[in-house]
């Protein structure tokens, strides 16, 4: 008897074990679903994609969640002719992939790991033939890209992504490319309040025999956010490269759709002004040693925020510019607002919206909304900005800040103007000033290559350079600037008293409007003496 009972004891344990693991596996399916439809909706909301289907189907112990995307190519068009033949018919494509949940206490029971947690996500995609035979041309028989995704009990995770290093070569063109893989990590919190990110790029090489090569090495990207009290994404970012080279051996045309990159990242639309074209001459181009940080942080409802920029050399051609240092910092920006005017921009809609009408809800979105940022009296600091160039070094230190604003002064531009205060120290080489002058000219004067009378540039850049050098004469002269071997310094300030460059007095339009009132004005009638008693 005694035998048997322990049988059935036994029996009973493992039964209510099995009920016990079952359970907190529904459980656990439950809670990973809720995490993976918040990733989902970060995803769908990126301007990149867009969503063809989405579904998901949880079971007891797995679930399967399968997403079609389509590259949006609105955005993409402007690009795509600088990606390889072999490579544009993928932008075609739908990517399909499908995750594969294995739910907790110890999802990857099964493959004999036996840490805890929610969910084991492991990420396959779905290509068609001709895609993963284009794929497999540089990655051979390795998978394109390996996703794993490990949720936690208390909702956070870790996401690991993966690309494989390539070596690929075609012997007819003379074409080689060198890709030495990608790794990204993101430990994230509950909901993605919290998270930090590391992402591995050790290098890339492009060769083509006939055009040139582009290469790049050690691009490491880092960053550690938060939420502060007032909902403004707290934390460091931080992106290196150790060395960047561009080889051009012949004239290449180019058109640069920065609207269209803008809009693609920030979803503003914004004019057709910044969208040069032109034509690359035969140039090499190096870049080393570029890095940026930049640093947010909370004091009370206010945000600080810090960026610094810095590279070691930029070699064009001949031309050597670097070392460089950018140091800027933008203080005192009212929170709460930030995270009012980032929700409302949001959520203007701006698929198939005029580009017009869109800009103009954007600038009254912002004029409703950024009132707040300037009542509480933000400043921005240019701490540093140094750059050696050929002809000598360019210097800038600086501030600007808006003080005791209040919303009736958008109503009187006088007013607002004796809000602002600024001040700047500048020194840059004269040659330098000159280059850009001939620059600026040289545009103003350019007519359509087709038209018959060509202005004559050699005149035209003898005018601009002969009113320069009368220009910076009568500067000196009124004591606004000094020169001292090629290098020219000054220094401004400005707020309610009035404007002073190099500690000049330059009156402004409405104080010399005001002066002319004053001078306009009858004399006061002088006093009666008094009456003798």
């Amino acid at each position: 008897m005694l035998p048997k009972r322990r049988l059935i004891i036994a029996g009973a344990a493992i039964g209510g074990l099995f009920v016990l693991y079952a359970g907190s596996s529904y459980w656990a399916g439950v809670k990973a679903e809720e995490t993976l439809q918040e990733q989902y909706r970060m995803l769908s909301g990126l301007p990149l994609f867009k969503v063809k289907s989405h579904s998901y189907q949880r079971g007891w112990f797995s679930s399967t969640e399968t997403t079609e995307l389509v590259f949006n190519r609105h955005l993409s068009g402007p690009y795509e002719n600088m990606l390889p033949d072999n490579m544009k018919p993928l932008l075609n494509s739908t990517i399909k992939f499908t995750n594969n949940v294995k739910h907790g206490p110890l999802p990857g029971l099964a493959g004999f790991d036996f840490r805890p947690g929610r969910a084991l996500v492991r990420t396959e995609f779905a290509m068609s033939d001709a895609t993963r035979k284009t794929l497999k041309t540089f990655f051979g028989d390795k998978e394109p890209i390996a996703i794993t995704n490990r949720i936690g009990f208390g909702g956070g995770g870790l996401l690991e992504v993966a690309v494989p290093a390539f070596d690929y070569e075609e012997a007819l063109s003379g074409v080689k490319m060198k890709w030495k893989g990608f790794d990204l990590k993101v430990d994230y919190a509950n909901g993605y309040k919290e998270y930090k990110t590391e992402a591995l790029s050790p290098g890339f090489l492009l060769e083509a025999a006939s055009k040139g090569s582009i290469s790049f090495e050690g691009v490491r990207y880092v960053s550690d956010m938060r939420p502060g009290n007032t909902g403004v994404k707290l934390g460091t970012s931080e992106l290196t490269i150790g060395n960047v080279q561009l080889s051009s051996r012949e004239s290449v045309p180019y058109s640069i759709k920065l609207n269209e990159l803008i809009y693609l990242m920030t979803r503003v639309r914004v004019g057709e002004f910044v969208n040069p074209s032109g034509e690359f001459k035969p140039s090499s181009v190096v870049l080393k040693n570029f890095s940026y940080q930049i640093v947010t942080s909370e004091q009370d409802e206010f945000v600080n925020t810090r960026g610094k920029v810095n590279f070691a050399e930029l070699s064009f051609n001949a031309n050597r510019y670097g070392p460089l240092r950018l140091d800027v910092s933008a203080n005192h920006l009212h929170g709460p607002t930030l995270v009012k005017l980032d929700k409302a921009i949001s959520e203007i809609p701006f698929e198939g919206v005029d580009p017009a009408v869109l800009r103009k809800q954007y600038v009254d979105t912002i004029k409703k909304n950024a009132i707040p940022l300037l009542e509480n009296n933000p400043k921005l600091l240019i701490n540093e900005f140094y750059l050696k160039m050929p002809a000598g070094e360019a210097k800038l230190q600086g501030s600007l800040g808006i003080n005791g604003f209040t919303p009736a002064d958008l109503n009187d531009i006088t007013q607002l103007a004796k809000r602002i205060e600024a001040d700047a120290k500048l020194s840059l080489p004269r040659q330098t000033l000159e280059e850009l002058v001939l620059t600026q000219a040289r545009n103003l004067f350019t007519v359509d290559q087709s038209a018959e009378d060509q202005p004559n540039m050699q005149e035209v850049e003898d005018l601009a350079r002969s009113l320069l050098d009368s220009q910076l004469t009568q500067w000196k002269s009124g004591g606004y600037l000094v020169e001292d071997n090629g290098q020219i310094s000054t220094d401004l300030k400005y707020d309610a008293k009035g404007l002073t460059i190099h500690q000049q007095k330059v009156p402004l339009p409405w104080e010399e409007h005001e002066e002319t009132i004053d001078a306009s004005a009858p004399a006061a009638e002088p006093a009666k003496p008094a009456a003798k008693k």
